[in-house]
């Protein structure tokens, strides 16, 4: 416990304390839209002459004296209209509760708060700690760290059915090769506009290329193993098997790469992955499975080799760097004409793009035939900013605009690697996840935070402070639609790092291709990942397969993260592809029980195949085509390695427990790690409302994790005033009389039990039943844990993840 001298006087942390995710020292909890009175409260067990409380907002810093709270424990009003009366904090005795109230300003913004403590003679400071601006803090002798109030735009509203999504990240060029196999001809267009080399590997297990090739000083991204939008459109069947309901994709404009981050046409489909009609197919289909698109958008360069630039003269366009009469001159900025311009982080084949031009903007954003609403209007759900720290705060602000006019429903999604509330960029404090902005972000905090956690570089105590600071700190809009990754194509694949801790960072490419996992090593990092992902399922925010993570692959850094998606075991084996075809061949009814080959099954390349060739009556046989089968080997629809099934099981497991769960879409979310262990996540709607009081289902679901090696308890009292929870919910806790927790799933599990428990996750007979394998009824659950007096004592196996279901009378 810290401690300070200050005057003679010892300060303990505990006589000095300030809670900020607690109703009882900050109400209303979390973010508040602007204009909204905040209560601010300070337990104090010193002697003291005055108390302060200073606010720092929009530049200014004021003091405000906080004062004796005549009712001492007792909150009227709260968040539902009702008096709450909650018990005194813990603390000294003799201690005094004194408040002050923030006015929060009109306009969205960040306001942050300390206390200081007149002694008399001196001053104690008290503050979050550092690195954390949430949650319980510290004495300080100077001026501390800041406790961090978010103040979000009123209005701020973000697609209920973005909060609600799974998210599947691809690739395009590596996921799956269609039998249209669009890649040829697409090759043959760009080798037509003189870019010969680029090429297209013979093996779809190969490993992609990281060397420069003859005649290149450096490594250039020109090898293609031939993915294609078709390919996506027949893998649908077995995304709509693990729950998906949102694809993004990469980026599939026109361009002189694989990544396709060099772009050369905005209003293009590159033709090595398909055509408009490929896309619209795609959209479609997708759409009746009740999957949603959203593609990437590169906005901030552009390449160098494309229409607007057209530094090669490949295209029949007069680009910037050939005329300063080209219309798109002004777009960029040179300080040397035509040869030195202003480009991406140096790289002198992106050059970039001024985002306040009125012209870029009308070609973009705002113009008739822009390019965001050109892709809206083909079906797209919305786009993910590539790079969004490097677009101005207005020019988002814009895409909102434009978007949202075009499509209210549409989903805006910024890459932004830290806390997207605290971001600096360019010196200026960034605004997009205040309201006006983002509907999301890429939520890198968590990946990094999972990840430590896992590995033991954090224990489960400071893992739990950062989810209740991304609770606290986030507006309730976004933190529901956040992206919470754990891998993707700009880091390394969760399984790589979780298995032997290393990411890549400060490694060439060779030593990474030289990188070798061992069998013990990717043991360990398969039980972790479906620990990660328990995680990920569990908590508010929309989870985020990156393509192929479910099914193990491995990679460090680009372009070793970028792996070609293993086929073989999900779909190309009849012994293996049991359990992947969407009922009914189109996914209607969202019941999951195996895979066909484009979602109809009319090829039956896949080896499993509806019979009927419709899937209209529901039966299944297996069918094994060999040629069916060789074909796909070498057009891409299988590969070498083989996918991890047990973690498959698992994925499909959790994405049908989300997917009919409303409680972990939108319920309330309470964090637990009673020792430095275990962590807990608890999802719960009560009272017939959700978090955001939409009508819901009463129900508690507990998920719990282990990462260490040996088996660890975690005690949870279930009734105690917890953090991020309101008086309104503590009380509803605590008049349900708890009785048992009753495993649903458990990482531990056989695959049977696992691909059981997903079954019966789509079922009304009551959760914690057991299937039977022979007639496939439900035989009953069993109870795992009494819940006595509120107090709930798991002990939960090695490295796992296990979830509970809440029961009470």
């Amino acid at each position: 416990m810290n401690e300070i001298i200050c005057g003679g006087l010892t300060v303990r942390d505990n006589q000095v304390v300030h809670e900020s995710a607690k109703y009882r020292y900050r109400s209303p909890l979390g973010a508040v839209p602007a204009g909204t009175a905040v209560r601010i409260g300070l337990h104090v067990g010193i002697p003291y002459h005055s108390v302060w409380l200073t606010v720092h907002a929009d530049g200014e810093s004021r003091d405000i004296e906080m004062l004796k709270d005549p009712g001492y424990g007792e909150f009227a009003g709260g968040e539902h209209g009702a008096a709450h009366v909650m018990a005194p904090a813990e603390g000294p005795s003799g201690g005094t509760m004194l408040h002050a109230m923030i006015h929060t300003p009109s306009h969205a913004s960040v306001v942050w708060y300390w206390f200081r403590i007149d002694t008399g003679g001196s001053s104690v400071y008290y503050g979050a700690e550092p690195g954390n601006n949430a949650g319980v803090g510290k004495v300080f002798l100077n001026p501390p760290t800041a406790f961090q109030l978010t103040v979000f735009e009123p209005s701020f509203r973000t697609p209920d059915w973005a909060k609600s999504a799974i998210m599947y990240q691809i690739f395009p060029d590596r996921f799956r090769r269609s039998a249209k196999n669009r890649v040829e001809s697409g090759l043959g267009y760009h080798h037509g506009m003189g870019r010969t080399d680029m090429w297209l590997h013979d093996d779809w297990g190969e490993r992609p290329e990281h060397r420069p090739l003859g005649g290149q000083g450096h490594y250039m991204p020109l090898d293609l193993f031939g993915g294609d939008i078709p390919g996506i459109t027949e893998s649908l069947g077995y995304l709509k098997g693990l729950g998906v309901s949102l694809i993004y994709l990469n980026p599939i404009f026109e361009s002189y790469s694989n990544h396709r981050y060099n772009t050369g046409d905005y209003l293009k489909i590159d033709p090595t992955l398909g055509t408009d009609g490929d896309f619209a197919e795609l959209v479609e289909r997708a759409g009746e499975l009740g999957i949603k698109v959203i593609l990437d958008g590169v906005f901030s360069h552009t390449g160098d080799d494309s229409v607007y630039f057209n530094k090669y003269g490949r295209y029949g366009s007069v680009g910037a760097y050939q005329s300063e009469e080209s219309p798109y001159h002004s777009w960029y900025t040179f300080s040397e004409y035509p040869e030195r311009y202003k480009s991406w982080w140096g790289f002198d084949t992106l050059p970039e793009v001024d985002e306040l031009r009125q012209d870029w903007i009308g070609f973009i954003i705002e113009g008739e035939g822009s390019v965001l609403k050109s892709w809206i209007g083909r079906g797209a759900a919305g786009y993910r900013l590539d790079v969004a720290d490097e677009l101005p705060d207005d020019t988002i602000s814009r895409m909102r605009r434009v978007l949202k006019d075009a499509d209210p429903e549409a989903f805006l999604l910024g890459e932004v690697w830290e806390d997207a509330t605290t971001k600096q960029s360019y010196n200026v404090g960034r605004r997009y996840a205040l309201g006006g902005g983002l509907d999301s972000v890429m939520n890198y905090p968590f990946a990094n935070h999972t990840a430590d956690f896992l590995l033991g570089r954090i224990d489960a105590s400071a893992y739990r402070r950062f989810l209740v600071s991304q609770s606290q700190n986030y507006p309730k809009e976004m933190y529901y639609a956040l992206m919470n990754l754990l891998s993707s194509h700009d880091v390394a694949r969760i399984r790589t790092l979780l298995a032997t801790g290393e990411g890549g960072r400060g490694m060439s490419r060779e030593r990474q291709a030289e990188f070798a996992v061992s069998a013990e090593d990717d043991g360990r990092g398969a039980v972790l990942v479906r620990c990660a992902a328990a995680l990920q399922y569990s908590l508010p925010g929309i989870p985020s397969i990156y393509y192929g993570d479910e099914a193990g692959m491995h990679g460090l850094l680009d372009p070793f993260n970028r792996g070609t998606f293993p086929w073989e075991g999900v779909g190309c084996d009849a012994e293996d592809s049991s359990g992947w075809l969407v009922d009914g061949a189109d996914g209607r009814d969202g019941s999951v029980e195996g895979l066909v080959d484009g979602a109809d099954g009319r090829d039956g390349s896949v080896g499993v195949l509806v019979d009927g060739a419709d899937g209209r009556d529901g039966s299944v046989e297996r069918l094994v085509d060999e040629k069916s089968r060789d074909r796909n080997s070498r057009n891409g629809a299988c590969s070498r390695g083989s996918a991890d099934i047990r973690n498959l099981a698992w994925y499909r497991a959790l994405g049908a427990l989300r997917s009919t769960r409303r409680v972990l879409r939108s319920g309330g979310a309470l964090f637990y790690s009673t020792n430095g262990d275990v962590i807990g996540v608890l999802r719960y709607c009560l009272n017939g409302v959700d978090a955001f009081g939409a009508p819901a289902v009463d129900e508690m679901l507990l998920t719990v994790v282990n990462p260490d090696p040996e088996p660890r308890r975690i005690v949870i009292d279930l009734r105690a005033e917890s953090e991020c929870l309101t008086p309104a919910d503590l009380n509803a806790i605590r008049e349900l009389e708890l009785t048992h927790a009753v495993r649903l799933l458990s990482s531990t599990d056989s695959i049977e039990s696992i691909e059981s428990a997903s079954i019966i996750a789509g079922t009304d007979a009551g959760e914690g039943a057991e299937v039977s394998e022979a007639s496939g009824e439900i035989i009953g659950g069993t109870v795992d844990d009494t819940i006595s007096n509120g107090l709930l004592d798991i002990s939960v196996p090695p490295h796992s993840a296990e979830i509970y279901e809440i029961e009470w009378e």
